[in-house]
C-alpha cells in the first residue's frame, strides 16, 4: 500500500554529510505532544483487566465505547453521526480503498480535487478506477467546472459518480474551501447525483482553534466522510472510521471485513479509554500549538531565504502540516533532486500530486515533524539547492 512517509527525492550523496538529512518530505505528526506516561498507564490497565477481549478478533463495527470519541471529534467541525453509520478502518487510506472497492466498479471515473493526495489516486487506480481532475479557481474546487466536467464525461459514455476531496487544510496545499463554496459544491452534487468522499485528517488542526463545517455536516446523505486518529492521536494504532449513510455503511462494512476481517479491538479500546479519561481538547490544543510554531518558523525562513520577489510563491497556512511552493516560471521541481541530495534536504515534488502530469512546477514542504531548531537550517539548505538547481539548468 502507498504511504506518505517515504522521502520523495532520493538522497544518493547523503553519506557526504554523514547521513545528516533534514526531511521536509513525509507527513508525520509530532508525537512529542502525546502524554506517553498517561497512555502507558491506561494500556497497562486495559490489558490487565480486559486483555483477552482487547487481543481477540472482533466484529466489523466501531466498538460502542469508541463511538463517543468519534462523535466528539466530528461535532467539533459541525458533523454528526451514529453507530449505525460508522465503519471501522485502519486509517483514511483503508477507507479510501474500501470506498473504491465497495462503491464503484472497475472502469468508472472518480473525480478528484487537485493537487491530490497521492494515496487517494493510488487507491482508486488499484481498484481499477480512473481518477480525473476537477477544475479549480482562486477559491478552490470550481462548482461550475465540476458540473461541466461531469456532463462532458457522461456524454462520452463514462460513469462518474464519486467526487474525492480533502477540503480542510488540504494535503498538499494547506488550503481550505469556504463554507459558501462547500454549499455550492453540494448543490451541484445533488443536481448530478454525485457522492462526495470527504477526506478529513487535518480539519481540527487550525492554528487559531477555529474550525470549518465539514461537507458531511452540511449534507450527511450526500457525503462519505473519512476520519482518522492518525493526526489527532497517533498513526501507530492504525485506527480510523468511515461515516456514511446507513445503506452505504452496510456495503462498506462488508468490504472492510473482506479487507481486514476485523478491526483492532486493542486500538479501539485504547482510544476509547483515553477519550473517557482525558477527552480530546488538551491533546488537540497541544498539536495545534506545535504546528502553529513550526509553520511560523518555516514561513519566516522562506521569507528570509527566498524573498517575496523571487521565482517562488507560497501562502502561509492557517492549519495542517504543509506549505506548497510553486515556481512562477513553471520549472519542473524534479530537476532540483540532485541538488537537494547534495545539500541534505528532502521535499516532495509537485508531480506526485498530479492526476495527469499537472503540478510539476510545485513542491510540498512538511513542517509537522521537523525539530524546531532545524527548520531554519533546512530551509537554508533548500534555498541553496534551489539556487544551485536553477544555475545548473541555465548552464545546461
Amino acid at each position: 500500500m502507498w504511504t506518505d512517509t517515504r522521502p520523495a527525492v532520493e538522497m544518493p550523496r547523503l553519506f557526504e554529510r554523514g547521513g545528516d538529512l533534514i526531511s521536509f518530505a513525509g507527513g508525520l505528526p509530532d508525537l512529542d505532544v502525546l502524554p506517553l506516561d498517561v497512555i502507558s498507564a491506561q494500556l497497562s490497565r486495559l490489558l490487565r483487566l480486559g486483555g483477552k477481549l482487547a487481543l481477540q478478533y472482533t466484529t466489523p463495527h466501531v466498538a460502542g465505547a469508541l463511538v463517543p470519541a468519534i462523535t466528539d471529534l466530528m461535532a467539533r467541525e459541525g458533523a454528526h453521526t451514529t453507530a449505525e453509520n460508522l465503519v471501522p478502518t485502519g486509517g483514511s487510506q483503508m477507507g479510501l480503498m474500501a470506498v473504491a472497492l465497495g462503491l464503484a466498479a472497475p472502469g468508472e471515473t472518480v473525480l478528484c480535487q487537485t493537487p491530490a493526495y497521492p494515496g487517494a489516486a493510488a487507491a482508486f487506480r488499484t481498484a481499477g478506477l480512473h481518477p480525473h481532475a476537477v477544475p479549480e479557481d482562486a477559491e478552490g474546487l470550481d462548482p461550475e467546472g465540476l458540473r461541466e466536467t461531469v456532463l462532458r464525461l457522461r456524454a462520452d459514455g463514462r460513469t462518474a459518480r464519486l467526487l474525492y476531496c480533502n477540503p480542510t487544510f488540504q494535503n498538499p496545499t494547506g488550503a481550505t474551501l469556504s463554507v459558501g463554496r462547500r454549499e455550492e459544491l453540494l448543490t451541484v452534487a445533488r443536481e448530478l447525483d454525485l457522492l462526495i468522499v470527504e477526506d478529513n485528517p487535518y480539519g481540527l488542526l487550525g492554528f487559531d482553534g477555529r474550525t470549518t463545517h465539514t461537507l458531511q455536516g452540511l449534507d450527511p446523505d450526500r457525503v462519505i466522510y473519512l476520519g482518522t486518529f492518525s493526526k489527532v492521536f497517533a498513526p501507530g494504532l492504525r485506527c480510523g472510521w468511515i461515516a456514511a449513510p446507513a445503506e452505504l455503511a452496510s456495503t462498506l462494512r462488508r468490504t472492510t471485513e473482506i479487507m481486514a476481517l476485523s478491526p483492532s479491538a486493542l486500538a479501539q479500546a485504547a482510544l476509547a479509554a483515553f477519550h473517557t479519561r482525558s477527552g480530546w481538547t488538551d491533546l488537540v490544543d497541544g498539536y495545534r500549538a506545535s504546528y502553529r510554531e513550526r509553520s511560523a518558523l518555516m514561513a519566516d525562513a522562506l521569507d528570509a531565504e527566498l524573498g517575496a520577489d523571487g521565482p517562488w510563491s507560497w501562502q502561509r497556512p492557517d492549519g495542517g502540516f504543509y506549505i506548497w511552493l510553486r515556481h512562477r516560471d513553471g520549472v519542473d521541481t524534479n530537476t532540483y533532486a540532485d541538488a537537494a541530495a547534495e545539500h541534505g534536504v528532502s521535499f516532495v515534488p509537485g508531480s506526485h500530486f498530479g492526476i495527469g502530469g499537472e503540478n510539476a512546477d510545485a513542491l510540498r514542504l512538511c513542517f509537522s515533524h521537523v525539530p524546531k531548531k532545524r527548520i531554519a537550517e533546512g530551509i537554508s539548505r533548500l534555498a541553496a539547492a534551489l539556487g544551485q538547481g536553477a544555475a545548473e539548468g541555465v548552464a545546461a
